[in-house]
């Protein structure tokens, strides 16, 4: 009888979700425990009502994670049931994810002042009521919580994270997306140790963020672009040197 993986890490995929969006978290959950080889490759998964159980998830939420993890590669699912993936397999259905996950920080640093300065301009040229609202929404949690570095880092990527969305271009909203956990785990740690240690950096932050949601309420998408590329040279030389 195969063993059975899952019952293992049912702590580890169930602990402390946000209700929010259950179904995004899970599927980076099992990715991670895919990628990790702590559900290994040919293992079958249990069918989606033991797994539904195991988890006190609805089966359309569970199905929901099921399917990103099948678009990344990393499940096949058939009528003969759902299982891990090879990893050649992950890597040619889902390379960019993976090159990036794989990165190393300085190229994350270069990769991300390339593409957020491009989003911030399409966002101020196509960005609705509601996007600037929800930017505006992010500006203002990061202005209550800038004496908390931590809760203060989740606005900031929430804030990037709504700017894109509001670029309205999807390719260029995936890209973002693909790479955000990237940035969580590389870039943004290094932010946090170092707003720590220079609480000064925090208030130059909150400056440009506030200019740059003003550009993209007026339009302004030469303007946007520009402060959003002041902005990462700042956040690079910050993570870089402290």
């Amino acid at each position: 009888m195969e063993k059975e993986y899952i019952k293992e890490y049912v702590d580890y995929l169930t602990e402390d979700l946000d209700k929010t969006n259950i179904s995004h978290q899970l599927f980076l959950r099992f990715k991670d425990l895919i990628i990790e080889g702590k559900l290994p490759t040919g293992y079958m998964l249990p069918n989606e009502n033991t797994v539904s159980e195991l988890l006190h998830v609805g089966r359309s939420t569970l199905r929901e994670a099921y399917t990103a993890l099948a678009v990344f590669g990393f499940i096949k699912r058939s009528k003969a049931g759902t299982i891990v993936c090879e990893v050649e397999d992950m890597i040619h259905v889902a390379p960019f994810s993976m090159t990036v996950q794989n990165s190393e920080l300085h190229d994350l640093l270069e990769f991300r002042y390339m593409l957020e300065a491009e989003t911030a301009s399409y966002a101020a040229k196509r960005a609705t009521p509601e996007d600037i609202t929800k930017i505006r929404d992010a500006y203002e949690q990061m202005i209550s919580n800038k004496s908390d570095v931590n809760l203060f880092c989740d606005a900031d990527s929430q804030f990037h994270t709504y700017v894109s969305e509001a670029s309205h271009n999807m390719l260029l909203h995936n890209t973002m997306m693909a790479a955000k956990e990237s940035f969580e785990h590389g870039i943004r740690l290094a932010m946090r140790e170092s707003l720590t240690q220079n609480p000064k950096a925090i208030e130059v932050t909150l400056d440009l963020h506030g200019k740059l949601l003003h550009a993209i309420e007026i339009g302004d998408y030469q303007k946007a672009y520009a402060l959003m590329r002041e902005h990462i040279s700042y956040v690079n030389l910050t993570v870089k040197y402290g």
